[in-house]
């Protein structure tokens, strides 16, 4: 995750598929926070949960430049950041003006 801050360039990032779970969303969401031009963020089925969320919120009041973020949950029998973790998340999400696409399906919300 250290490269990550490295990238000052980095516009899109992919890591959906990939269990990283509520530690390592903190992990890059420790980083990402040097990536300002960041636009793309795609989450999707990494195992993100409640705490994620949390974690993500924080790096959401950095990315000022980000306009997509994916924490779509497609995994069966886990039910993603729930009403909890979607609580946690919405500071963070005010914060993100330039956001024009949101996917948060899957994840037992509400």
């Amino acid at each position: 995750a250290g490269v990550l801050g490295e990238c000052a360039a980095l516009t899109y990032l992919d890591l959906s598929r990939n269990w990283i779970g509520d530690e390592g969303v903190g992990r890059i969401a420790a980083v990402l926070d040097e990536c300002t031009g960041l636009t793309h963020l795609d989450l999707g089925m990494t195992g993100v949960g409640p705490e994620g969320a949390g974690r993500l919120a924080t790096l959401l009041w950095e990315c000022k430049a980000l306009a997509h973020l994916n924490l779509r949950n497609g995994i069966v029998g886990y039910d993603g950041i729930g009403a909890e973790g979607a609580g946690r998340l919405a500071p963070g999400l005010r914060e993100c003006t330039a956001l024009t696409s949101l996917n948060l399906s899957r994840n037992w919300i509400g």
